[in-house]
């Protein structure tokens, strides 16, 4: 066990200059796997093509970083399947969560009549 702590200790010692921290990765993540069930529902054209770069260029503003830095990241996460798997794991309950949330709020809100 401690054998494991040492070489984890170890590792996250030689993570390259310029990689993101995992609990930013997970939240960068999730925020662009919403843009993407976003973008998925609209109906594709040109002017959504254009306008979803700018709104995934809002996630990027929003987190501080670029789409370089975050690239960067998720390729050396690549390189090591069983933390990336957790990453996802960790942004799938945070969706769930969110979605729970919404449910929750829609479901607690009366229905209002149609106006006729």
């Amino acid at each position: 066990m401690v054998f494991l702590l040492v070489i984890t200790a170890c590792s996250e010692n030689n993570k390259p200059a310029n990689i993101l921290e995992e609990q930013k990765m997970v939240s960068i993540m999730t925020d662009l796997h919403i843009m993407d069930g976003y973008m998925s529902s609209l109906m594709y054209n040109d002017s959504v093509r254009i306008k979803g770069k700018n709104f995934y260029a809002t996630i990027y503003d929003k987190h501080k970083v670029t789409p370089a830095e975050y690239e960067k990241s998720l390729k050396y996460y690549s390189m090591n399947p069983v933390l990336l798997d957790s990453m996802y794991s960790k942004v799938e309950l945070i969706l769930a969560a969110k979605e729970h949330k919404l449910n929750k709020e829609l479901i607690s809100k009366p229905n209002k009549p149609l106006k006729e």
